[in-house]
């Protein structure tokens, strides 16, 4: 989604030796005959007859409604790249016939979707549903229908630490998020010789907003920073003009932000109205500052110098020959550029289809079993993890423990990626203390 280029991030290395038994090897699938990655069949002309149904649960309406939609339109066209490659080659080739839902960004709702997609549809499993509310009740009703739950884009640690065997999550939790930026911020202020003393923070009040912060908050304290402002903001808040000022008049030497889109971009734009400059930058959790709708409703020196952790390998267009031309088909088809969102998508759709692979049937305890077992190792060609995982592996909880970010700093308009050290190219290096240069600032950005 980023406009420009990006600096070279270390993709993730192969692991040659496969495990006996639990391995799931990451093949390459190449893309039907065609364009890029295209498919003979689309998902819509699947007779579920012929195939296994799969559910997805995005927010395609609400205040989620473009980030959920890439994350069916990454699914989709997973999809389409797999029944056009030969479909569910243990059960004969049957296709995986997609059920897609709308959760309306409320976890009601979402919650609703899962029980009817199980019920009426007869899903074998359901994938969804990004936002950390709506996946933490969608996963409850899985988990007392007993269907598998592939939870993608909810980073609520407690979606899988209930004890609950029929969730799995792709993604990384918010303990994982915190983790990589206050390493991020350990391992910018060592390089650049400036102390990290005390932050803000200022966050979206439902659960993945308000998990953020806390965690956050107990890591920051063990380091001895101290909080000059803990402030939640009811979603849907058009007007930040009070929040700014407070933290304008705390000073702060980092503001840590956890926004989903439409607030995401009131808090840019107000911040850069009111001249906010905290010292060493505003560190943002990803959110509504991934999304390709926030930077064209922003002015670039809105999200100049910010840092945000990203959650998937924003390299991976220039690395690998197979994702530059998935990113051009994105580009044709979406009009948008390959991002975290898509790339997830896609990557929760192929892990359903391995699991279903690995079962060789629709049976949905063998689908569980096949999920508690699958083992899944990146390399050059694998079209499974375009997220840029090194590895998908499940825990006894559920959570795979391989999930990885990047965190990068916008610099006159681009990306670049700095921590860790091993996804940092040659040369490039952070900005800090942030200029007070608002008036100048990313004078040759393009949004």
């Amino acid at each position: 989604m980023k406009r420009g280029n990006v600096f070279r991030i270390t993709s993730a290395v192969l692991i040659s030796a496969l495990l006996a038994g639990s391995l799931s090897a990451c093949v390459s699938s190449k893309p039907a005959e065609g364009t890029p990655g295209s498919a003979a069949l689309s998902p819509a002309s699947v007779d579920s007859s012929q195939g296994v149904k799969v559910g997805f649960v995005w927010p395609l309406t609400g205040g989620s409604a473009t980030i959920g939609q890439q994350h069916n339109d990454g699914a989709l066209m997973a999809i389409e790249e797999i029944n056009a490659n030969g479909g569910i080659k243990s059960m004969g080739g049957k296709k995986i016939v997609p059920v897609t839902a709308d959760s309306e960004t409320k976890p009601d709702v979402g919650a609703s979707q899962v029980e009817r997609m199980i019920t009426k549809e007869g899903v074998a499993a359901v994938v969804g549903c990004y936002n950390s509310s709506v996946s933490f009740t969608a996963s409850e009703t899985a988990q007392r229908y007993k269907t598998p739950f592939i939870s993608q884009g909810g980073v609520k640690n407690e979606i899988t630490e209930r004890g609950y065997d029929w969730i799995f999550r792709v993604n990384n939790k918010a303990t994982y998020d915190v983790e990589e930026m206050l390493k991020g911020i350990d391992l910018i202020s060592k390089e650049n010789n400036v102390e990290m003393k005390t932050y803000a923070l200022i966050y979206e009040s439902t659960d993945w907003g308000s998990d953020n912060a806390k965690i956050w908050k107990k890591f920051a304290d063990e380091r001895g920073w101290k909080c000059v402002l803990d402030e939640p903001v009811t979603v849907g808040t058009s007007d930040m003009s009070s929040q700014i000022s407070k933290i304008k008049a705390a000073n702060p030497d980092v503001v840590n932000v956890s926004f989903y889109t439409p607030e995401m971009i009131v808090f840019s734009k107000t911040m850069t109205a009111n001249r906010v400059n905290p010292r060493l930058g505003v560190w943002s959790v990803g959110g509504g500052s991934q999304d390709p709708a926030y930077f064209k409703a922003i002015d670039p020196k809105a999200y100049e110098y910010n840092f945000v952790q990203e959650d998937w390998d924003v390299s991976g267009p220039l690395n690998h020959q197979w994702i530059k031309e998935l990113d051009e088909k994105v580009r044709k088809e979406k009009g948008y550029q390959l991002n975290s969102f898509f790339a997830q998508g896609w990557t929760a759709a192929y892990v359903a289809y391995e699991a279903i692979e690995k079962a060789g049937s629709a049976d949905k305890e063998a689908i569980k079993q096949a999920l508690q077992n699958l083992d899944i190792q990146n390399s050059e060609d694998c079209r499974v993890i375009l997220s840029g995982y090194p590895r998908i592996k499940f825990d006894k909880d559920g959570q795979n423990t391989y999930s990885t970010g990047t965190i990068i700093q916008y610099q006159n308009g681009v990306g670049v990626g700095l921590s860790p050290e091993g996804n940092r190219a040659p040369g490039a290096k952070a900005i800090v203390p942030i200029p007070d240069d608002f008036d100048t600032r990313a004078k040759d950005g393009k949004k």
